[in-house]
């Protein structure tokens, strides 16, 4: 079970748009909000969430 921390790390690159958020939960792999690639429901090994767990998606 994961659980999310209080707060995220503050996101190092742009919001995704629809269209690529769409893209990543579809094909299962997710971008992190620092850039790295994380499954849609992961966080990187430096602690960013994917986009679509922190716009609530999944």
């Amino acid at each position: 079970m994961h659980i999310q921390p209080t707060q995220w790390p503050e996101p190092e690159i742009p919001e995704p748009g629809p269209e690529e958020l769409e893209l990543m939960n579809f094909n299962g792999i997710a971008q992190a909000t620092d850039g790295c690639e994380v499954e849609p429901d992961g966080v990187c090994p430096h602690g960013h969430p994917s986009w679509l767990l922190v716009l609530g998606m999944i």
